[in-house]
């Protein structure tokens, strides 16, 4: 038979955990609403506010941390991953659009498999922007764009043991989809945009020509 005392201690663990747990969930949620919130912002052109959401989202993470000290299986639940690689995705495309660059494992402070999954879905992200930027005609803006997506695909394309990371697979192909798509769009409307401008050019040399 177990001592009162042993059963006792495993209860009040157990309570413990399952307390730390649902909060940790709770957290995670708001961080990931966050995130979406603040990729949304980005994509209407309110960098500052954007970039107060994402603080908020850094608190949210820094709480989840907090509570996992002493339940560190904590950090590598599911919800909590998707979270930080949620946070990644949105900080990756503020930095991106404010300073034109993408942000170090350093720069976030997370571990390397949510790193590596936020990176993977802000490919989608920039087809977003690239898109946007094609509508408006901004066709070398778009190319700059598309540049950073490749980058992104070929180097995290390169890395060994990723089967240790969830998703990553499924991940993958779907960026090499969303960048071959965005590579074909992208040529497209730079040979129209190339053949408008020859036809503009043109009309002008003649209409010149027929004045003269």
């Amino acid at each position: 038979m177990l001592s009162r005392k042993d059963l006792a201690a495993i209860q009040s663990e157990l309570s413990s955990f399952d307390q730390v747990r649902e909060a940790s969930l709770g957290l995670s949620r708001e961080a990931t609403r966050l995130s979406g919130s603040s990729i949304l912002e980005v994509h209407r052109g309110e960098l500052k506010r954007a970039g107060v959401t994402i603080e908020k989202v850094k608190s949210s993470l820094g709480r989840i941390d907090e509570l996992s000290r002493d339940f560190p299986e904590l950090r590598s639940a599911a919800s909590v991953l998707v979270a930080h690689q949620e946070f990644v995705e949105a900080s990756t495309l503020l930095s991106f659009v404010e300073r034109g660059k993408v942000p170090s494992l350093k720069d976030l402070g997370v571990d390397s498999k949510p790193y590596v999954l936020g990176l993977l879905d802000v490919i989608g992200e920039f087809r977003r922007m690239v898109l946007n930027f094609l509508r408006k005609g901004e066709v070398k803006k778009a190319e700059s764009v598309l540049t950073v997506m490749e980058s992104l695909y070929e180097d995290l394309q390169g890395l060994n043991h990723t089967s240790i990371v969830p998703t990553f697979r499924v991940k993958m192909d779907a960026a090499r989809r969303i960048v071959e798509t965005t590579r074909g769009d992208v040529v497209t409307e730079a040979r129209r945009f190339s053949l408008e401008q020859a036809l503009t050019g043109l009309e002008k040399r003649l209409a010149s020509r027929s004045k003269s």
